[in-house]
C-alpha cells in the first residue's frame, strides 16, 4: 500500500502501478494513480515478492539484465 500525498488516502495498491522502472533486482520506481483524487504518485520502493517473478520475466524479455553482472568483477 502507498499513501497519496495529495488526499492522504492510504489504500493505494502498489500492484495497481501504471509503470515500474526496476533500478535493481529488489528496488523499483513506481508510478501510480490515486483512485480517489487521480493524483499521479511516484515512489521508490522495494519490489514485493509477489511481483518479483513478473519483473524478472519482463527484464529477460527486454534484455535488461536485472543484476546479471552483480557479483562479477
Amino acid at each position: 500500500m502507498v499513501t497519496c500525498p495529495a488526499c492522504r488516502a492510504d489504500d493505494v495498491e502498489l500492484a495497481s502501478f501504471d509503470s515500474l522502472m526496476a533500478l535493481r533486482s529488489d528496488i523499483a520506481l513506481y508510478t501510480l494513480t490515486c483512485p480517489h483524487c487521480a493524483t499521479r504518485i511516484s515512489a521508490l520502493l522495494p519490489i514485493p515478492p509477489e511481483l518479483r517473478e513478473e519483473v524478472m520475466f519482463a527484464a529477460i524479455e527486454l534484455g535488461a539484465g536485472m543484476g546479471a553482472h552483480e557479483g562479477t568483477s
